[in-house]
């Protein structure tokens, strides 16, 4: 048989498409006869050709796979002995990696009693032919990953092993592979090991040195050694990390090596900053880092369409990066600032200017509360002057430290916006001809200021709006208008239904792309067209956006038929569910066709490509028949799965990613959106969500999160506001699924941008289902002891795998740390509302010390503690009596913070903590009023001055008698109305109401000056409907009883809009 199979695999290497086909129809008709395995032995052993020996070996593992244990023994030891003796015979390495594989397989089953391969492997590595010795090496290297913990009574051996073969430093080869073979043992290494083991890492950064001087590629493969380290839990590099981190240093700044290898050993930098920051700050090896970092970031602009991270100099600004995210900023920015940034922005080089720019708008991301705290002024100044230099390079650095900055510094950056906004309105005109990273950089920047701006935008948008659609109409490239079309975008988003009197001039020119014909250039300026379509269908409000809902949905589907771009179909996906937010009845006709083509984009493997190991690319396509039941039955999971451990890995192209996350978004808005109408989807949709949260890109991985809480949100939504019968108790099963799962993914999972939108799942799902979510008692206890755990900094994503012992003294209190501890806290409210104050009180008893900020802590930590023991204060309401005096004293202290968000949230947690309290605190008054009195002044921050009002109306309402009224009371109304926390409406008149409809003769004699404040708030778009209808009540007291008064105190306009509120509230009652 074995002359016959020869032929047919010799068939399968010819170019002839209908040849191997024929071939291989015939292979499968061999592969079901038992001969097939001697063949293959045969084949292997005696054939001429190495492509055929290789292709037998890759077919003979196939076969192993399944049926290994049904071999007999005769048949088992002889493909044992073939194996050993032809991988000694001096093979080459295609064959040579192909017949390992199939001893990885025969190990698997049988390695400890299998002791001539043991045998075989040391005498290989011991022999003093060097060939012998990498081929002994490879396979050790492989068989240890095979095996794993089986070769554990001979690490001491191999220890011995790897410290000769390490000595070896005339043959790079031997160095590359025990290097390989070395990081085959790290997962199985435990603290009994680490110190033999560490023994042989001098000589493993030795090798490297040798390699990076005769193989720089090998020398990158040899360093995933230490990449293997940085994940291993014990601390074996630790003693090493001086002279590893030099090493590294020493590569990253020598350009005589390959970009490509420079750029590897930048990224264990990196790698190395996220897994050991404590030991490094230990070793004060921060400043070696900055000292070659800074300098290296002082180079030309690169072309846009360069990749940044194939580049050292540009890849520098990762590490710095991931230096700023990982390292606490009170310690990093002002070492980084003083002796880097300063410096650098000082210099005559135009090029370290740029370096020092680029720097500062870096760490603006990781750092931004200290920044934001310390250093905002100087920060803009510094962008301000980068922004007036010569050098085209350090504007282009200015631009992008600004965008950092307004992404970033929010809120506190908008003040500034008739400094900046006028600036980068100029800079568009001035490079409307270019395609220069100028452009890029400025409408960076102008879009993260704008897109934050608010209403603040609307004294802006004339100018906006002209130069945008100057820019959108005249730009010479299609780059140039793509990047006006989305900045429209910003401005619109921001600016809501102040947009809506351009709109016509907008959508002039919008349509022009919307309509676009499919070449390259259309397609891209139509997919941002649609994406400004998606900004106005969200904002410009049900009355505006109606007339053209039909003939969006439209321009959705008829594009959706045709698009075969991943970018095209997120667009129109996130169009829909931008429609289904302003008028979901648009998309009824439609719903069945758009969620099963979602649902088809959640399933499509396009962009995938599947990276094999060296010699296991090929596979052939054997088994089919096992679907007939005629084929062999694996009786071993790890057979089955064979294909599977021959992967290197899966990568994904980019757009597909984006395709999957946006898909998993568009269809959470649907479901919160359409109703009864998407209850035929939501199963489905759950289902496909749960199939990717292991995914492993974290954009999808957090869509699918979104999408199953979502639709748990959504079908309780369906249940209790539109009557929907849940016959099949579909809601308790996917909660009975979709609550253990965010558990455990906030519990274990090491992703913390995964963790904090699991636990952002978890308070949305608190914050509308209440106690439906927490029913069941082993949920509520599994859920109380998981926030705690995130305070106190106990899970996966938390937890400290750097040696205490070493790292002890050293805090790890960078800004991402604090991140998980602000949205678990943020659970909490809504934990009590769900509870009821008095289940409550208990618990936050053991999470009041966890709460409040210790002395130093960064203004974001104190904000949220301030705000969080507030909105706690308020859903306990009565029952947080016994915890009066401490809160008393956490709240006063907050209202003498230096930050306005921390006095802000300050002030309305008092005012609660009155409300709640009842006359408890009315002592306190008068201490209370005399510090909210400072902050009524015309500089003030009105959020803030809002708060102090809404804390005055809770004191009347609590004990108005205890208040001087007569000579707090106009100033109160002097303040009216408010302006920016526009919930506070609802308690500031519900306490008028309460002194008017007592006849309170000071609100009695402030009547004309509220009379006309309180009609134009009932045409406030700000001022939500119970407000307007407590105003309303009001209104109508006043206007039967003091009929004169009010004619006389309000003008013509306004006396309609009382009549007609008036006639609708009789009519509506």
């Amino acid at each position: 048989m074995s002359a016959h199979l020869e032929k047919i695999i010799s068939q399968l290497l010819v170019p002839d498409s209908s040849a191997i086909a024929a071939a291989t129809a015939e292979l499968k008709k061999c592969y079901k006869d038992p001969a097939v395995v001697p063949a293959l032995c045969q084949i292997i052993s005696s054939s001429e050709n190495n492509t055929i020996r290789q292709y037998a070996a890759i077919i003979l593992r196939q076969k192993i796979e399944r049926c290994w244990t049904k071999l007999d023994v005769d048949t088992q030891t002889g493909i044992k002995t073939v194996c050993l003796q032809v991988l000694q015979s001096g093979v080459t390495t295609t064959v040579r990696n192909s017949l390992t594989a199939v001893v990885n397989v025969i190990a698997k089953h049988q390695f400890s009693a299998w002791p001539d391969l043991l045998n075989f492997m040391t005498a290989a590595c011991c022999s003093t032919e060097a060939p012998a010795i990498e081929l002994g090496l490879y396979v050790l290297g492989e068989i240890t990953d095979a095996v794993g913990m089986e070769m554990e009574p001979h690490f001491g051996s191999l220890f011995e092993l790897y410290a000769k073969t390490l000595g070896q430093h005339e043959n790079p080869e031997v160095l590359h592979l025990t290097c390989v073979a070395m990081s085959q043992l790290v997962p199985y290494l435990g603290s009994d090991h680490a110190a033999q083991f560490g023994k042989l890492l001098p000589l493993a950064i030795n090798a490297i040195q040798i390699l990076l001087g005769a193989d720089e590629d090998k020398a990158c493969t040899a360093l995933q050694l230490f990449d293997a380290l940085l994940e291993c839990e014990v601390g074996i590099i630790v003693p090493h990390l001086t002279t590893l981190l030099h090493l590294c240093l020493e590569v990253t700044k020598n350009k005589t090596f390959q970009d490509s290898t420079r750029v590897k050993f930048m990224t264990f930098l990196s790698w190395l900053v996220s897994a050991k920051k404590k030991a490094l700050q230990k070793l004060q090896l921060i400043t070696p880092l900055l000292d070659v970092l800074i300098p290296l970031m002082a180079c030309p602009d690169r072309d846009e369409d360069d990749d940044s991270a194939e580049y050292p100099d540009t890849y520098a600004g990762n590490v710095l990066d991931t230096l700023c995210l990982h390292l606490p900023a009170d310690k990093l920015i002002p070492m980084l600032f003083q002796n880097y940034i300063i410096p650098a922005v000082s210099s005559s080089n135009p090029l370290d200017r740029k370096a020092g720019l680029t720097a500062l708008a870096i760490s603006a991301e990781g750092c931004c509360e200290y920044m934001l705290e310390h250093l905002l002024q100087e920060c803009l100044k510094l962008a301000g002057n980068g922004l007036q230099d010569s050098a085209g390079e350090v504007r282009n650095a200015a631009l992008y430290a600004l965008g950092q900055f307004a992404e970033h510094f929010q809120p506190e950056i908008t003040k500034y916006s008739n400094d900046i906004l006028p600036v980068l309105c100029a800079k568009i005109a001035e490079e409307m001809s270019t395609q220069s990273a100028a452009l890029t950089r400025t409408y960076y920047a102008l879009e993260s200021f704008c897109e934050n701006m608010g209403e603040k935008i609307v004294p802006y948008l004339p100018d906006l709006v002209e130069k945008l659609v100057t820019m959108i109409a005249n730009s010479p490239t299609v780059h140039g208008k793509e990047l006006a079309i989305s900045a429209l975008g910003a401005v619109s988003n921001a600016a809501e239904e102040s947009i809506v009197p351009y709109l016509g001039q907008v959508m002039e020119h919008l349509k022009v792309y919307l309509t676009a014909p499919d070449s390259e250039d259309g397609m891209r300026l139509k997919t941002i067209a649609i994406d400004t379509l998606s900004v106005f269908a969200r904002k410009i409000g049900k009355e505006t956006f109606s007339p053209m809902a039909a003939e969006c949905v439209q321009l959705g589907i008829s594009n959706l038929q045709t698009a075969d771009d991943p970018d095209m179909r997120r667009c129109i996906y996130s169009l829909f569910g931008a429609i289904s937010s302003t008028c979901p009845e648009a998309l009824y006709p439609v719903l069945p066709a758009i969620v099963q083509r979602m649902f088809q984009s959640l399933e499509s493997t396009e962009g995938m490509k599947t990276e094999y190991k060296d010699g296991s690319m090929m596979r052939f396509d054997l088994d089919d028949s096992l679907e007939e039941g005629q084929g062999e039955e694996s009786d071993d999971e790890d057979e089955v799965l064979g294909d599977y451990e021959n992967i290197e890995g899966i990568t994904v192209e980019n757009g597909y990613l984006e395709e999957k996350g946006d898909t998993l978004t568009s269809l959470c808005e649907l479901a919160d959106n359409m109703g009864t109408h998407f209850v035929p989807y939501y199963e489905e949709t759950f289902g496909h969500g749960l199939k990717l949260v292991d995914y492993t890109a974290p954009l999808v991985r957090r869509g699918s999160l979104l999408c199953m809480s979502h639709v748990c949100i959504a079908l309780h939504k369906v249940i209790t506001q539109h009557n929907f019968q849940d016959e099949t108790a579909m809601l308790p099963k996917l909660m009975a699924v979709c609550v253990p799962l965010v558990f455990d993914v906030v519990r274990s999972d090491k992703d913390r941008e995964i963790v904090c939108c699991a636990l952002e799942c978890i308070n949305e799902m608190l914050k509308e289902l209440k106690g439906a979510m927490i029913s069941d008692e082993e949920y509520l206890d599994a859920l109380i002891e998981l926030v705690r755990d995130v305070l106190q900094h106990k899970t996966a994503s938390q937890k400290d795998t750097e040696d205490d012992s070493f790292c002890e003294d050293v805090e790890d209190d960078s800004e991402l740390t604090t991140v998980l501890v602000d949205f678990a806290g943020s659970i909490l409210p809504s934990l009590a509302t769900a509870m009821g104050g008095a289940a409550f009180t208990p618990y936050f008893k053991m999470f009041l010390p966890l709460i409040i900020p210790k002395q130093g802590r960064n203004r974001s930590e104190r904000s949220l503690a301030a705000g969080t023991l507030a909105e706690i204060c308020q859903a306990m309401k009565e029952s947080v009596i016994p915890f009066t005096e401490n809160m008393y004293t956490v709240f006063m202290a907050g209202m003498k913070d230096p930050s306005e968000e921390v006095v802000s949230n300050s002030v309305f947690g008092m005012g609660v903590l009155v409300e709640s309290s009842g006359t408890t605190l009315a002592p306190k008054y008068s201490e209370i009023l005399g510090v909210l009195s400072h902050f009524l002044k015309e500089d003030g921050d009105r959020r803030t001055i809002d708060n102090v009002l809404g804390a005055v109306s809770r004191m009347i309402l609590a004990s108005p008698t205890s208040l001087p009224l007569d000579s707090i009371f106009p100033t109160f109304v002097k303040w009216l109305p408010l302006q920016e926390d526009m919930e506070e409406n609802l308690i500031v008149y519900t306490s008028l109401f309460s002194l008017l409809s007592s006849s309170c003769q000071v609100a009695l004699e402030q009547l004309p000056v509220l009379l006309p404040i309180m009609v134009s708030e009932l045409t406030n778009k700000k001022v939500d409907d119970a407000a307007k209808a407590k105003i309303t009540e009001i209104l109508k007291g006043v206007s039967t009883k003091y009929a004169d008064l009010t004619l006389k105190s309000l003008s013509a306009e306004q006396a309609e809009v009382l009549r007609q509120a008036l006639t609708t509230n009789v009519n509506g009652s």
